[in-house]
C-alpha cells in the first residue's frame, strides 16, 4: 500500500479493511456466469475479493495510469480479469454488457460520484444492480425525503429509476489516507416504474425546478402546467414527491420548450 501514493485530482482514499471487502463483495452475490464491471479498482483491494468468487467475467475500468503496472502483475493470473484503461465516462458499458447484465461495484471517487451514478441511469437497461461506497452525505440525498434539507435534484432524479437501498455507514479509518468524511455503501437497483423514455429531457426538467429550491413553482412553469398535473402553485420543488415531478413531466414532455441542459448533480 505505501508504494502507491492517492492522487487528489482522481479523488483517490483506497479501502483497506478486509471486513468492509467482503461485505460490499457478499452484497453483490456473484455467481459463475455473472459478468462485472468494476468503476476504479484503485490498488485491487475489491478486485481481488471479487476474483476469489470467481465470476465469469470481471471488468475493472481505472483512469490513473500509475496503476496499471499494479493491478496488471497482481491479477495476471487470472483470466477472466480484464483492466479497461480509461475513463469510466468514456467507456461504452452498452458494449462491455453485450447480450448480458452486468453487476457495477465501485469505492467511488468523492469528486465524480454523482455524475457516475448518473450515467448507470442512462445505461440501466444493461446494469442488474449497482453496489457503491460513496460519501454518506450523498447516500443520504439519495433516500432522502421531500422537505428535508438532503433532498435534492439528485434524490429525485435517482429514485425515479432506481429502487435504492442504505447498506451500512464506513469510517474513514478504514481508508488510506482516511478521507474528512464518513462513507456509506448502497445498493441501486434499475426499477423504472414510471417508464420514462426522454431520461435526458427529464434529468433537465428536474434540475431546471430545482434551480433557486426555495423559490415557488409557480414561478418555473405555466398556470397550466399546474393545473393539469393538479399541483398547487404555491409549493416549492422539495416538497413535491418523485410522483409529483413524474406527472408535471408528463404534462410537459411533448412540448418544445428547453429545460436547459445543466449537468446539476447537487
Amino acid at each position: 500500500m505505501n508504494k502507491v501514493k492517492a492522487k487528489k485530482q482522481f479523488g483517490q482514499h483506497f479501502l483497506k479493511s478486509q471486513d468492509v471487502v467482503k461485505k460490499i463483495v457478499d452484497e453483490v452475490d456473484i455467481k459463475e456466469d455473472d459478468t462485472i464491471l468494476e468503476i476504479g479498482p484503485g490498488t485491487g483491494i475489491l478486485t481481488e475479493e471479487i476474483l476469489k468468487r470467481n465470476p465469469n467475467k470481471l471488468y475493472s475500468v481505472e483512469i490513473d495510469k500509475s496503476l496499471y503496472p499494479l493491478l496488471e502483475e497482481k491479477f495476471k493470473e487470472y483470466k477472466n480479469f480484464e483492466l479497461v484503461k480509461s475513463d469510466i465516462f468514456d467507456v461504452n458499458i452498452k458494449e462491455i454488457a453485450a447480450s448480458k447484465k452486468l453487476k457495477v461495484v465501485g469505492n467511488l471517487p468523492y469528486n465524480v460520484a454523482s455524475l457516475i451514478m448518473i450515467n448507470c441511469v442512462f445505461n440501466m437497461e444493461v446494469v442488474d444492480f449497482c453496489v457503491f461506497m460513496i460519501q454518506k452525505e450523498v447516500a443520504e440525498k439519495l433516500i432522502a425525503k421531500p422537505k428535508t434539507k438532503s433532498y435534492t435534484f439528485l434524490s429525485v432524479f435517482m429514485q425515479t429509476f432506481f429502487d435504492i437501498k442504505y447498506i451500512m455507514s464506513v469510517p474513514a479509518r478504514f481508508f488510506s489516507p482516511p478521507p474528512k468524511v464518513t462513507s456509506a455503501v448502497i445498493k441501486l437497483t434499475p426499477y423504472n416504474r414510471f417508464g420514462i423514455k426522454d431520461i435526458k429531457k427529464y434529468k433537465n426538467f428536474v434540475s431546471h425546478l430545482f434551480t433557486d429550491r426555495r423559490k415557488m413553482i409557480r414561478s418555473k412553469l405555466d398556470q397550466s402546467i399546474l393545473e393539469k398535473a393538479n399541483i398547487k402553485p404555491t409549493l416549492r420543488a422539495e416538497e413535491l414527491n418523485v410522483e409529483d415531478f413524474v406527472r408535471l413531466f408528463e404534462v410537459v414532455k411533448n412540448d418544445d420548450r428547453k429545460f436547459g441542459d445543466a449537468d446539476s448533480h447537487s
